[in-house]
């Protein structure tokens, strides 16, 4: 048997020993809770019209973003303070968005969802600057799809990413509140990101 040199079973040895002391992967407990999820949530028909949307026209500078029917500040704040308050979640300026968007971002340990969960890095989400208060989210196609039927928001017209409209009122809210856990869970790889 050839002699392996002093270097290479040093090399081999630290190796071994990197991969044996890094965790694994794993994915999250089956049925594990996400704090505020609510299981029977079921996603109703938004009232009223939908609020005028920029297009975002390839090419431009100019971002998607809600014109009309803005959500009240109050509210805002009250959406952004509950999602930064999200295991493993960090508030950081948006990697895609407007300046003074504010992005939820995952901890990297923490990002266990598929690629698509994620619209740059590990942020799943962003609220846009208070004149605006619509939100860019990440959700499962399904999900995506029955925001954009029930009236809560449209795609993005080059990402593909769902723009939900701002809360108007408290209702509305818990409503966004529980899009955004969804969008939330499925960055995590936690069960529940579906309706």
């Amino acid at each position: 048997m050839p002699s392996r040199s002093p270097t290479f079973t040093m090399l081999t040895a630290l190796l071994l020993q990197a991969v044996a002391c890094t965790p694994a992967r794993s994915e999250p407990p089956h049925g594990a809770q996400v704090p505020g999820l609510e299981p029977a949530f079921r996603l109703s028909r938004r009232q009223g019209s939908a609020p005028g949307v920029s297009d975002a026209p390839p090419g431009t500078q100019l971002a998607q973003r809600q014109l009309t029917q803005q959500a009240p500040p109050t509210l805002q704040e009250e959406l952004f303070t509950r999602a930064s308050a999200l295991p493993d979640v960090e508030v950081a300026p948006s990697l895609v968005s407007v300046p003074g968007a504010r992005a939820f971002v995952l901890r990297p340990e923490a990002a266990r969802g598929p690629r698509e969960a994620f619209q740059a890095g590990t942020e799943f989400a962003h609220i846009h600057p208070a004149d605006d208060g619509s939100l860019h989210m990440k959700l499962p196609p399904a999900l995506a799809e029955q925001v954009y039927q029930e009236g809560w928001g449209v795609p993005h017209p080059r990402s593909g990413t769902p723009l939900v409209y701002g809360p108007r009122d408290p209702a509305e809210l818990e409503v966004v509140w529980q899009l955004l856990l969804r969008s939330h869970a499925w960055a995590r790889g936690a069960p529940g990101a579906q309706l």
